[in-house]
């Protein structure tokens, strides 16, 4: 499933071209946070907001009347200053009986908006209800984002605000902060605060901003580690141990994991003979660190890194406290020995 994309949305909202209801729903937070508060602030002038328009809480609903029917027979009225009257229902996922808008929706009025705000889960496409949403409105699925997909998420998100970044120091960023997309954008505003537009992200923005350090990170261990260099991880061992904030082994052992499993997906595709151009592609990388697991292929045999994988699962399961022999801050140094020596 791609990415999902809500400039149509965005479009009918700056337009004020708009369907009678919209349903925002799915796992993913992010996407419908930002259409909620396109609707709410971007759809009706402010000086419209106090007849025209009306936003509550499904939840809130249950125990009072006339609850979601009273709602709905909003809907049904005309507005009083603007040309069309906007209505919210949020947290509708805690609605249990959809039959007031199910028959609504068999005749809308043209001049309500009704948008409905289902966060945290799916739907079930199968109900008559989400059938007709989809006739005669807008049903936008929030799908979570795979991991190969962040840093196209991140370097689309900077285009459009004017920035660019080269491949390596969007790995930093999408290495470093994690999945949360909130945070994330959060976090890039640091840059569109700072920096002029038409700026290209460097190492050292990424450090004076966000605070990720550009020479002590978990993607300049996996490198080192890629190099089989015991110089340079050692170094960022002693690093992590000053610095355990900045080093979180539970955030450490995932991102390695990742690394290495790439590397055993490039023996496979060599072993499968499938051509370096549709490698990249399959792995769900930027082709510009193609060569980095090439050469971490090169570096480590097939059996080395399957062995790595499988110490790095045992190592995940001792940070988290299974058969935990050891303490946390003397993980790292112990599993990178073991890595580099493939035991």
């Amino acid at each position: 499933m791609p990415v999902p994309d809500i400039s149509p949305i965005e479009n009918q909202i700056k337009t004020r071209k708009l369907a009678p209801v919209y349903l925002l729903w799915g796992e993913e937070d992010y996407f419908i946070d930002r259409l909620t508060d396109l609707f709410e602030n971007h759809t009706l002038d402010e000086a419209d907001k106090a007849f025209d328009f009306n936003v509550c809480f499904a939840p809130d609903l249950k125990n009072k009347e006339p609850g979601l029917k009273g709602i709905i027979a909003d809907c049904k009225r005309f507005p009083v200053m603007a040309p069309f009257q906007l209505v919210i229902i949020k947290e509708a996922q805690s609605i249990e009986n959809w039959a007031p808008i199910e028959d609504y929706l068999q005749h809308p009025v043209p001049t309500t908006v009704l948008v409905l705000v289902h966060k945290h889960k799916k739907i079930d496409k199968r109900k008559s209800v989400f059938k007709q949403i989809a006739k005669v409105g807008v049903s936008f699925e929030s799908a979570p984002l795979k991991d190969s997909e962040y840093g196209t998420w991140v370097a689309q998100y900077l285009k459009q605000h004017g920035y660019s970044i080269a491949p390596q120091n969007l790995a930093l960023l999408t290495e470093s902060l994690g999945q949360n997309l909130n945070l994330i954008a959060n976090e890039l505003e640091k840059f569109f605060i700072n920096l002029p537009p038409g700026s290209a992200i460097s190492d050292d923005d990424i450090e004076k901003y966000i605070g990720i350090n550009k020479d002590y990170n978990v993607f300049k261990l996996g490198d080192a580690l890629f190099s089989r260099d015991p110089v340079r991880t050692r170094k960022l061992c002693i690093y992590a141990r000053k610095h355990p904030k900045e080093f979180p082994v539970q955030l450490i052992i995932p991102q390695l994991y990742k690394q290495f499993a790439k590397v055993l997906q490039v023996h496979d595709a060599r072993i499968r003979q499938i051509p370096p151009s549709d490698l990249a592609r399959s792995m769900g990388i930027n082709p510009y660190f193609l060569r980095q697991y090439e050469g971490a292929a090169n570096t480590y045999a097939y059996k080395e890194t399957s062995r790595i994988l499988n110490t790095l699962l045992q190592y995940d399961a001792k940070s988290k406290g299974v058969d935990a022999d050891i303490a946390s801050p003397d993980l790292i140094d112990e599993l990178c020995f073991r890595i580099l020596h493939a035991i």
